[in-house]
């Protein structure tokens, strides 16, 4: 909330919400710098005023209805609820709409390296829909890339129409609880290790350790899972031209 009213550059929103909220500029400035909570009301005009999506306005609420509470079984509940909301919130399969599948659903194989992941998407691209092209773009042998696709088949994620291989469904989310999605994770990070040997490549590489304030730690959590959401909303429409792999990470040493 402090962030929201009084972090540097945005000047004037102090005053703008507390217009919006029809109270005294100095009450929202002991809110932020003193032990002083929203009312419930304030709360919800202050999520108004911020536009904040329907979920995001929910957690707020129930965070100022549990700094609030004074029972500690209510408190618990609150917790509870705000824990849930937190972990929904966080689920990159809840923010991209992806249908996520079980261990058997997966196929094993589909992670044993990341050849098959990239085989699949790339016959969505027309220029990358024969076993020489497929073969070609990734390095790999004819017979190799033949093999993945006659297993992508059997899954039902391609199909073959007249020596060309088909993009046909696959559009999910391993979850993060899932035995494979390490796998999956490990197998691509190793491969962007191998890019970023070429630094003439064009692509992107960035690696930083550094400290923040756990509060920062958060923000730049919430930046991140909205990008991952907004790469979806760009990549979902998009015409299928160029095959490419995203890893992103974020954690605490």
């Amino acid at each position: 909330m402090a962030y929201m009213l009084s972090a540097k550059g945005r000047r004037g929103q102090l005053t703008r919400a507390a217009e919006a909220l029809k109270c005294q500029r100095s009450y929202l400035s002991r809110v932020i710098s003193e032990n002083l909570q929203l009312t419930p009301d304030h709360a919800f005009q202050l999520a108004n005023f911020w536009k904040l999506p329907q979920d995001h306005s929910e957690y707020f609420r129930t965070l100022v209805e549990f700094e609030r509470a004074g029972n500690p079984d209510f408190r618990r509940h609150l917790k509870d609820s705000l824990s849930k909301m937190k972990a929904k919130h966080e689920s990159v399969q809840e923010r991209t709409s992806r249908t996520g599948l079980s261990v058997d659903a997966l196929k094993l194989n589909y992670f044993s390296s990341w050849i098959s992941s990239a085989v699949h998407f790339l016959t969505s691209v027309p220029e990358y829909q024969s076993v020489k092209a497929l073969s070609l773009r990734l390095g790999i042998k004819p017979e190799y890339v033949l093999k993945h696709l006659q297993s992508l088949q059997t899954q039902g994620f391609v199909e073959e129409k007249n020596d060309l291989w088909i993009y046909k469904a696959g559009e999910f989310h391993a979850p993060k609880d899932s035995p494979l999605v390490i796998l999956h994770h490990q197998n691509w990070r190793n491969r962007a290790i191998q890019d970023a040997q070429d630094p003439e490549n064009g692509n992107v590489h960035f690696t930083i350790v550094q400290t923040l304030s756990r509060e920062d730690f958060e923000r730049l959590k919430e930046l991140m899972l909205q990008f991952i959401s907004e790469c979806t909303e760009i990549a979902g429409p998009s015409k299928p031209e160029e095959g490419i792999a995203m890893t992103c990470d974020l954690f605490r040493v």
